[in-house]
């Protein structure tokens, strides 16, 4: 029985399975866990969007909120997919014509805060909200491209606007 081991050929697809398949499921795992992370920064957006169309309005000034109270609107329209003790918010006003801060700095891995403020402005300032999200990597390779926060993704979302003339004297309760 000459060459009798080589033709048989029951076994072919089980081999080939093997090869492939801890790629296929990487490969398979890395798409979803991004599709996710992507997913979320969308919800961020449209969470910072929806917060800031009510400082923006004068919602916010007017029903006297406070930082947590605004963590709290946001971590509503995100608590789907992300945990509020993640986000870092940040909220400054600034005068006409002025240049706001840039890039947020990280800190051993994490979103450096200590300097983060609210400060939802009077009528007609400029108002700059941003949002950071440290989004963990569950995917060892994405995790290693990420090595400088800590194999986190930060998620980042802004909304910079003319707050509108709400009218009145509106007290803020600013911390910055």
């Amino acid at each position: 029985m000459s060459g009798g081991f080589r033709r048989d050929t029951r076994g072919n697809a089980a081999v080939e399975f093997a090869l492939i398949a801890f790629p296929f499921f990487f490969l398979l795992l890395a798409m979803i866990e991004t599709a996710l992370a992507t997913t979320a920064g969308v919800m961020l957006n449209n969470a910072v969007g929806s917060a800031a169309r009510q400082v923006l309005t004068g919602a916010v000034q007017k029903s006297d909120m406070d930082a947590d109270g605004f963590r709290k609107m946001i971590c509503g329209n995100i608590d789907l997919l992300m945990s509020c003790d993640r986000l870092s918010l940040d909220m400054r006003t600034y005068p006409a014509g002025t240049p706001f801060s840039g890039p947020v700095s990280l800190r051993d891995g994490s979103v450096d805060d200590t300097s983060f403020c609210f400060d939802p402005g009077r009528q007609d300032t400029i108002t700059v909200i941003r949002a950071y999200y440290e989004w963990p990597w569950t995917t060892s390779v994405l995790n290693q491209m990420t090595e400088k926060t800590n194999g986190n993704l930060i998620l980042g979302a802004m909304a910079a606007f003319m707050n509108e003339p709400f009218g009145g004297a509106v007290s803020s309760k600013a911390n910055c």
